[in-house]
């Protein structure tokens, strides 16, 4: 009789399971418990693409970097090799005058090898959107969103939320950006098959243009909108208009939410160590390679140029300094800094004044601690950018 009693309770308990799953839509949960046990890690990594469909971002013809007559596959500097080996790191490289300085690689990477960017990607779509500008297909950053997705829900008596508020994450989108919860509209959007439905069916909940707050939603939603516009798929775009201009050695690669799905514009943009140095010189390059322009004069200068937000986060009036248009701004050692950064401490850092671009691919970053006072500096991206400072400034 207990043992009947038992069957029947545990029948009962996976119904009911499977119901909620089934009502709150949690099927994702199973694909992200599959990767974890897969990767033995409960945090998505940086070689996740295996886990997902992927569409290639072509290359065309690869133009390899110069390399400095002081080029070195080592870290000279102690202490930062000691900060780069004990935060997992698989690749950090220097790019000083257009050559080629440092490049150095640990746990089986190598030039070829192939690094999840994570939120680096929503850096990547800012160019892509200043590429469609250029291209006649988008007006301007001051479009309403509505004329390319005419079914977004709650724009009853709101203000329209425009391209800029997107790129500027100041949409009002109703999301929670937390990376850490298993039942968040974040990790839906990570590891489920339908990002077009989930990411049209968020509300947005504040008039846009006031508060930055930074949400994965804001760039996914421009990503919808940039396929629309365009008129085919974003990776074969990116291609045409972004990749094969840079002189990337390698096809990259774009995860998809489902087969010959849709591109997570908001992460998950597969390249390696030189190419994603190529994004940082041709920001060094004010969006040129060499005399080729790939976003024109008039969107590079509003990319950096950062709007005026409340931060969200303290809702105090305080407004933001650190953040322009999907790229993170600081001032380490009185050098203007202009980095994208990433999910467990993807880097591409560019200081202009030193002619300098430098990339940082890992397994690990370190938390924000209060002996930095910099904002959304880590303690490890700090000391990456003044070690570089003090070694190269001469």
């Amino acid at each position: 009789m207990m043992k009947k009693w038992r069957y029947s309770w545990g029948i009962s308990l996976f119904g009911v399971i499977g119901m909620i799953i089934l009502v709150f839509d949690l099927s994702y949960l199973f694909w992200g418990i599959r990767c974890t046990y897969l990767r033995g890690e409960t945090s998505a990594q940086i070689d996740d693409a295996v886990f997902f469909n992927n569409r290639a971002v072509m290359s065309g013809d690869g133009v390899q970097f110069l390399k400095s007559k002081k080029y070195t596959n080592s870290i000279v500097n102690e202490d930062l090799e000691q900060v780069l080996v004990d935060s997992k790191s698989v690749g950090f490289l220097i790019l000083k005058d257009d050559s080629l300085l440092v490049e150095k690689y640990w746990d089986g990477f190598s030039k070829e090898s192939l690094s999840n960017s994570f939120s680096m990607a929503k850096s990547i779509t800012s160019i892509v959107l200043g590429a469609a500008i250029k291209d006649g297909y988008i007006d301007g950053v001051n479009q309403n969103i509505s004329e390319f997705i005419p079914e977004i829900k709650n724009f009853d008596n709101q203000k329209p939320v425009k391209i800029k508020h997107l790129v500027g994450m100041s949409s009002g989108l109703d999301w929670l950006e937390n990376y850490k919860r298993p039942i968040s509209v974040t990790a839906k959007a990570y590891y489920g098959s339908n990002l077009e439905k989930l990411i049209l069916n968020r509300k947005f909940i504040r008039d846009p243009g006031t508060y930055f707050n930074y949400i994965s939603g804001d760039t996914q939603l421009l990503g919808v909108l940039l396929e629309r516009a365009v008129g085919e798929r974003l990776a074969d775009y990116t291609s045409r208009v972004l990749w094969s201009k840079l002189g990337a050695e390698n096809d990259a690669l774009w995860t998809l939410d489902s087969r010959e799905g849709l591109e997570k514009t908001f992460c998950c943009f597969n390249s390696t160590l030189r190419d994603f140095a190529k994004i940082g010189r041709l920001i060094l390059n004010e969006g040129k390679v060499g005399d080729l322009e790939i976003v024109d004069e008039d969107y590079f200068k509003w990319l950096l140029s950062t709007p005026r937000l409340i931060n969200y986060e303290k809702n105090n009036g305080e407004y933001i300094e650190h953040y322009s248009n999907s790229w993170w701004l600081a001032n380490v050692k009185g050098k203007k800094i202009i980095y994208a950064r990433g999910f467990l401490g993807q880097y591409i850092v560019i200081i202009p004044e030193l002619n300098i671009v430098f990339v940082r691919l890992g397994r690990h970053e370190n938390d924000k601690s209060e002996l930095n006072n910099d904002y959304m500096l880590t303690d490890n991206l700090k000391f990456f950018i003044e070690t570089v400072i003090n070694d190269f400034e001469y």
